[in-house]
């Protein structure tokens, strides 16, 4: 069940670094609730984003580091950490599961009134299709995904733009060197969505989705955003429902 009631249990939002995909979820957090419900079908909302388990696992590095140990999955970098081993891109993945059905599942009434967002962001070729293979079908069955596209110019125009020094550890300031961006030059959303307009399936999952054209940069400007996010989150409903 990807609805109840009237709102989305689980949307998924994807996309390049600095695509979009936070300025999205800060425009849903500051809209009036009663408006999220009647216009995005959206309830209180939790996030899980596997940037805050990427920044643990960073600040575990440094005090493995600091008792005479090397650094296992990350290296530090001017702008904070990055991922040093592959291997790590899905075990966040499955940190995201056990954190899903540790905090969620057993709460029977939790998609009753509330909507679950989960986010992150892979490239490489077949990395989205590896994540959603290995996401929890728990999961998989309840979301829909809004995906965020970007040109990867315009990735790496915003990424630099949206950094603060001060604010490595925030979801929408912090920012990759540019030789780690190289990572997301190639992305497999296109290949994983070609045959459907509507869906993609994972592990025989059909699951809805709708893609957002954010260049040219529509989440500078709430004004211009509110109808886009609109249209899409209507899309995904119509969608979800036959799912």
């Amino acid at each position: 069940m990807r609805i109840s009631g009237d709102t989305f249990n689980i949307i998924i939002f994807l996309g390049r670094p600095a695509a979009g995909k936070s300025e999205v979820i800060d425009y849903i957090k500051k809209t009036e609730k009663s408006e999220l419900k009647k216009n995005l079908f959206i309830s209180d909302y939790e996030t899980l984003d596997d940037f805050v388990d990427l920044w643990e696992k960073g600040e575990e590095d440094d005090i493995l580091e600091d008792l005479g140990r090397q650094r296992l999955y990350t290296k530090k970098d001017p702008t904070g950490y990055s991922v040093a081993d592959k291997f790590l891109y899905k075990f966040l993945i499955k940190k995201i599961n056990a954190s899903f059905h540790k905090k969620y599942l057993n709460r029977k009434d939790f998609f009753d009134n509330h909507t679950l967002f989960i986010e992150f962001s892979r490239g490489g070729i077949d990395a989205y299709k590896t994540a959603f293979s290995l996401l929890s079908k728990e999961i998989l069955k309840r979301a829909v995904v809004f995906y965020t596209q970007v040109s990867f110019d315009e990735s790496c125009r915003k990424n630099r733009r949206r950094y603060n020094p001060d604010a490595k550890d925030s979801i929408l300031q912090h920012a990759l060197p540019d030789y780690v961006m190289e990572v997301y030059r190639v992305d497999d959303w296109d290949n994983l969505t070609y045959s459907k307009s509507d869906y993609f399936e994972a592990g025989n999952i059909k699951i809805p989705y709708y893609t957002f054209l954010n260049e040219p940069e529509l989440t500078d400007d709430f004004k211009k955003l509110a109808p886009a996010v609109k249209s899409g989150m209507d899309k995904l409903k119509i969608t979800a429902e036959n799912f």
